[in-house]
């Protein structure tokens, strides 16, 4: 296949000697000859397309048989057409003034540039005659058209970076105004327009949580990013009685209800994917407060290798969760990044010759291959229920949301006595503290013995923007705290802020973590309940503090001190 940076090149394809390239292409034949789906799974995906109407490729992204960029690999092959690659290409803004943004959203479809009577042109489906046709009704006299493929998530971050995300949310707020002044009836449709602009800007800014939050005669509106919250607007509470209306409305809640909390979900399309929000009210002294949780699968669920944890620690994960039986713990504060991680061991670990069953509070990501329980207290299936009807159901693999009381603890570590791994999260500050908050919770460190596998401690954060972190000298402290693992670094680097990163001087993050596996000397200094002897030992063998993990990212210009200061306490490090 064919990759090509566009501003490098003048070549076109040889088989582009018609409006677009005529080549057969039976994506089942394909699919099922490569073994990339099975006859079953195409059978279901062939009843599916008849019952939708959509794509077949479409479809089978949809279900999980198949990515959209193994997909878009194998049509590219098989085609002999280039994949587009974002990051390597430049296009022509005169072909955008001629080209509106909305017709490019609508079909798919982004002119790139024009050369000699031929359009070079980046399609979802290269197969679309909707699409094409467009092209034809706005560049008229084009020849040839050379076809790039792209999937719809690619696409629509092209569209963003070439058009321009605009985002009018004064626009917004003063036809609300208006409306809401008597001169037009119906001020819905400016609330719709104002939430779903609130909630395409979240996402595409890669946002975890949007707050709304009343106080005095305003309400404050902010994004939490990179898991630090950023106010983005504030607007006057006449306009907050109908944007909680229109709120409640999309989530399934009780609009006549404003005095108890209550909590709900939705699905919304955004940049041509389904996102996921779950919403929570609470009442305040100045009104109903609103946190949307935004679970973006495409973003929050990556293989392990992308976490950013340690190479060591990867190798020796994957190798930890292939055993038969035991009890593997991922632990830190709330926002550390630990269901993610846990999702990442599942995905990993997840096939057709494993039964793999989870429950969870909420079930945030729908994964193929596992089957899943949400947990509902009151009124539902409960922790402990869950377990025992689990155990029924003969799993390989049983993953816990979380350990909260005694007899979820005892009822856990019962499953990894009986031959099944289990993998779930505490809530506590390192490795040797989940040793602690077991005991506390009624498990004993004699029952823990020979059972507990490995125990993750980690953390996330804010990793300095490429495009503008600043040089700086270390100082004697830091130079001495470089020290401690064998790392000298005079130059160090500190956030600035541009326009890439929003003024922040950071972009993205990574996890940090401390990874233990027990062994025989560790199970036995467990069931003589010696945790002191048990920490040195595990120094004395090469145990990496969770700070390491910091130094050594810092040492490498990927973070900078104060950011590791506010996630860690180095004083108890």
């Amino acid at each position: 296949m064919q990759r090509i940076a566009l501003r490098e090149t003048n070549q076109f394809p040889q088989n582009a000697n018609s409006c677009m390239p005529e080549v057969f292409f039976d994506l089942r034949t394909v699919l099922l000859k490569k073994g990339l789906i099975s006859v079953d799974q195409l059978k279901i995906a062939e009843i599916e397309q008849e019952r939708q109407g959509k794509r077949l490729g479409e479809i089978l992204i949809h279900l999980g048989f198949l990515s959209d960029l193994v997909l878009q690999e194998l049509i590219a092959t098989s085609k002999g057409i280039y994949v587009f690659n974002l990051q390597e290409t430049i296009v022509d803004s005169q072909l955008l003034v001629r080209f509106p943004r909305s017709v490019a959203e609508k079909y798919q479809v982004l002119p790139l540039f024009y050369e000699k009577e031929t359009l070079h042109a980046v399609f979802v489906d290269v197969d679309d005659l909707k699409a094409q046709d467009q092209l034809r009704r706005f560049f008229p006299g084009t020849l040839k058209v050379i076809p790039y493929i792209s999937t719809a998530i690619d696409l629509s971050q092209a569209i963003d970076k070439f058009y321009g995300h605009a985002l009018s949310l004064e626009g917004l707020l003063r036809e609300i105004e208006i409306k809401n002044n008597g001169k037009d009836d119906p001020v819905e449709g400016a609330a719709i327009s104002f939430i779903n602009s609130i909630l395409i800007d979240a996402v595409k800014r890669g946002a975890s949580d949007i707050h709304f939050e009343p106080e005095g005669i305003f309400v404050r509106c902010r994004y939490r990013l990179d898991g630090v919250l950023r106010q983005i607007c504030t607007f006057h509470r006449q306009y907050w009685s109908m944007l909680v209306v229109r709120l409640k409305i999309m989530s399934g809640m009780d609009i006549t209800e404003n005095r108890f909390p209550q909590h709900g979900r939705f699905n919304f399309i955004v940049a041509n994917r389904e996102v996921d929000f779950r919403v929570a009210s609470h009442p305040t002294v100045h009104g109903e407060n609103f946190v949307i949780r935004i679970l973006d699968k495409r973003h929050s669920l990556r293989p392990l290798e992308k976490l950013g944890f340690e190479e060591n620690i990867v190798n020796s994960i994957k190798h930890l969760i292939k055993s038969p039986q035991g009890l593997i713990v991922v632990t830190g504060p709330t926002g550390s990044g630990k269901t993610t991680t846990l999702y990442s061991m599942l995905q990993y670990i997840a096939s057709i010759d494993v039964n793999i069953m989870t429950l969870e509070e909420p079930v945030e990501y729908e994964l193929p291959l596992i089957r899943q329980t949400e947990v509902r207290e009151p009124g539902g299936v409960s922790f402990i229920e869950g377990i025992r009807s689990i155990l029924r159901q003969d799993p390989d693999i049983i993953f816990i949301g979380e350990v909260r009381d005694e007899e979820t603890a005892r009822m856990a570590l019962r499953a990894a006595m009986t031959g099944h791994l289990v993998l779930t999260t505490l809530h506590t500050n390192n490795v040797f503290d989940s040793i602690s908050r077991f005991k506390d919770l009624g498990v004993s460190s004699q029952m823990l013995a020979g059972y507990l596998r490995g125990v993750i401690a980690q953390r996330l954060v804010r990793k300095l923007c490429t495009e503008c972190k600043l040089e700086r000298p270390s100082t004697e402290d830091e130079i001495s705290l470089l020290q401690t693992i064998k790392q000298e670094a005079h130059i160090l680097f500190e956030p600035q802020g541009c326009s890439k990163c929003e003024f922040t001087g950071y972009q993205g993050r990574i996890a940090m973590a401390e990874w233990l596996v027990f062994d025989e000397q560790m199970d036995a200094l467990l069931n003589q309940d010696k945790i002191l002897e048990l920490r040195n030992y595990a120094y004395n063998k090469g145990f990496s503090p969770i700070l390491h993990a910091g130094l050594k990212a810092i040492s490498k210009g990927l973070v900078d001190i104060n950011e590791i200061e506010r996630v860690i306490d180095l004083r108890k490090t």
